[in-house]
C-alpha cells in the first residue's frame, strides 16, 4: 500500500478539551514516563493558544505545549507525534508554530529539556537551531539526565 499523505495534509491548530483523549494516547505511546492525563488537562487550561495539535483528516496526530517564563522565555513543555506520523515533518511543523506563537507574545528565547538518550529529538531540535546550554543531572523521575537546549527567536 502506498501512503500518499504528506505533511501538507497536516493542519496545526489550538488544542481543545475534545482533543485530550488523543493527546493522552500520543503521550502514552511516546514517552517512557508519560504525563498523567490530569496534568495534560491542567496544561490545556493554563497554556491557552500555546497548546497546539497537528491534525490530519480530523484526527489528532501530534501535539506541542509551551508556557511563558520570566525573562521573555518560551518553554516547550512537551511535544509528541503519533508513531505512524514520525519523521514526516509533523514535529517540525509543531515546533515552528509554537515558536511563532512565542514570538507573537514577545518571547526572545525558546527553551526545552530533552533526555540525553533521545537522539531523534535532539537531531530535530538542532536542525531547528537549538543549542545545548546545560546538562541537568537526574532530571527525569527514572534518574536520567536531560540537556537544556536554547534557541534565540
Amino acid at each position: 500500500m502506498i501512503d500518499n499523505t504528506s505533511d501538507s495534509d497536516v493542519i496545526i491548530r489550538t488544542a481543545t478539551y475534545r482533543d485530550l483523549d488523543d493527546i493522552y494516547r500520543i503521550e502514552v505511546e511516546s514517552f517512557k514516563i508519560p504525563y498523567p492525563r490530569k496534568y495534560l488537562a491542567v496544561l490545556l487550561a493554563l497554556s491557552g493558544d500555546l497548546f497546539i495539535v497537528a491534525e490530519n483528516n480530523s484526527k489528532v496526530i501530534g501535539y506541542a505545549v509551551g508556557v511563558l517564563r520570566h525573562g521573555n522565555v518560551g518553554h516547550v513543555i512537551s511535544i509528541a507525534v503519533s508513531k505512524e506520523w514520525r519523521r514526516k515533518g509533523v514535529g517540525t511543523k509543531l515546533m515552528l508554530e509554537l515558536e511563532r506563537r512565542f514570538k507573537e507574545k514577545s518571547m526572545s528565547t525558546a527553551m526545552l529539556e530533552v533526555r540525553v538518550s533521545n537522539k531523534a529529538a535532539m537531531k530535530l531540535y538542532e536542525k531547528l537551531g537549538y543549542k545545548i546550554a546545560d546538562r541537568i543531572r537526574r532530571y527525569y523521575p527514572d534518574g536520567e539526565d536531560a540537556y537544556l537546549m536554547l534557541k534565540r527567536l
